[in-house]
């Protein structure tokens, strides 16, 4: 591995963007929660991780079932542990960084998912996410079988009528009806870049653009062909001091469309980043 890749320090992200298999979703999440805290020990992290599943391996007998394991799963995060959604400040960017969730027993239905999806895997319980509208479970079984369940709700136990509601309820739109496709597993490249949109979205309402950059790098490296990243971490690398690289994002959005609504308003910031870049040079 060169150490010249922008992501040579960060290898499971880079299996995820060469489309490998098997990509570790735990440690992908700590090497996230790296760009922000730079002295992170993922392994320290990975140990906290283990002991959660160690006592929850402790109570389940060889052949236990599903709804047996999930109970005990539930009552060591949930009820010893104490981890809980943060409905109170859902914005907070530490919501989404698996560290930081550890630590303050906090976050949002995704970073909660990666954490329980985690314990479930170091015991042998076979778990994904599921990206249903406007919230975040993860399920395990088959057909008639399957099981939905919400960290953020204290790892409520579910059906897939128990999803519709759910999502009813933090939608607000009454009578509706998800799609088999809305109750899928889905991949962990799906799971990775609704984590780092919430924390764009988090970095931008604040207008935080130095922490939004190394978020929205990543989004760009997962989707190369999307304009609108493009020019998103272009606008955030100028107003965070990166202007040689703001001019390389900001020209490919308008190349790759010449016509769009802001092409003027991008056009006029490609000229303040001409004017630094050639302060510089």
């Amino acid at each position: 591995m060169s150490s010249s890749h922008p992501f040579a320090d960060s290898p499971e992200f880079l299996r995820l963007i060469r489309g490998e298999d098997e990509t570790d979703l735990t440690r992908l999440a700590l090497e996230i929660a790296r760009d922000a805290y730079p002295s992170l020990v993922v392994s320290a992290y990975l140990k906290r991780i283990d002991i959660l599943a160690n006592r929850v391996r402790e109570r389940c007998p060889e052949g236990a079932k599903p709804r047996h394991i999930l109970g005990q799963i539930n009552w060591v995060l949930f009820v010893e542990e104490k981890y809980h959604g943060n409905a109170d400040d859902y914005y907070d960017a530490r919501n989404s960084y698996l560290n930081q969730v550890i630590d303050r027993k906090t976050g949002l239905p995704i970073s909660l998912s990666a954490l329980y999806l985690a314990v479930a895997d170091r015991i042998g319980l076979t778990m994904s996410g599921v990206n249903l509208p406007s919230h975040f479970v993860i399920r395990t079984g088959k057909g008639d079988g399957t099981i939905f369940v919400d960290p953020f709700h204290a790892g409520a136990i579910m059906n897939s009528r128990g999803c519709e509601k759910l999502v009813m309820e933090v939608t607000g739109q009454p009578g509706l009806s998800l799609p088999e496709s809305s109750l899928a597993s889905c991949s962990t490249r799906t799971i990775v870049q609704r984590m780092l949109r919430n924390l764009k979205a988090a970095y931008l309402r604040d207008q935080d653009f130095r922490a939004a950059v190394p978020v929205l790098r990543r989004l760009v490296a997962l989707a190369k062909d999307d304009p609108d990243e493009r020019r998103d971490l272009g606008v955030s690398c100028l107003h965070a001091g990166h202007a040689g690289e703001s001019l390389s994002h900001l020209s490919a959005y308008l190349d790759a469309r010449p016509k769009a609504k802001d092409a003027d308003d991008v056009a006029a910031l490609i000229r303040v980043a001409r004017r630094e870049v050639s302060v510089w040079n």
